[in-house]
């Protein structure tokens, strides 16, 4: 198994250290330029919303993790804010109104966990956990 570990500051500009992150674990797995792309976007929109929304543009840490394994590479993100759950955000307020009237933003999560191959979060010893995981090329699906 290859790793890789940051903590980051949220209160200050950290794209390209999570984007550096994302590059060298999508390299070693050998993931195709549209996986690490999404894989990319789905980091960077959960560390952005951990630091504007989560820490309220406060600072706090941010620790990412990554690894890549026989079948997928994977990337945890850790935070010490108040909990909150993507999977539970529910876009479709925003989408039903007529799209003149639509609020700005929003979109970013949505559009993002739903191109990986898995996602999941918990709150485990109060910290919140967001595991973003891409199936490497030729392997097989989970289950199957």
């Amino acid at each position: 198994m290859i790793g890789c570990r940051l903590r980051l500051d949220a209160g200050s500009s950290f794209a390209e250290e999570v984007a550096g992150l994302v590059r060298t674990l999508s390299a070693k797995a050998g993931l195709t330029a549209r996986q690490a792309y999404w894989l990319r976007l789905a980091a960077d929109e959960i560390t952005t919303n951990i630091a504007q929304h989560g820490y309220g543009g406060r600072g706090g840490v941010i620790d990412v993790e990554g690894a890549v394994e026989p079948d997928r590479v994977w990337l945890r993100v850790e935070d010490d804010a108040p909990p909150f759950d993507p999977t539970g955000y529910d876009p479709g307020p925003r989408l039903a109104a007529d799209p003149p009237l639509r609020q700005e933003g929003g979109y970013g999560l949505l559009l993002a966990l739903g191109r990986l191959d898995g996602f999941a979060y918990d709150h485990v010893g109060g910290r919140n956990r967001n595991t973003l995981v891409m199936r490497r090329p030729g392997a097989a699906p989970a289950g199957g």
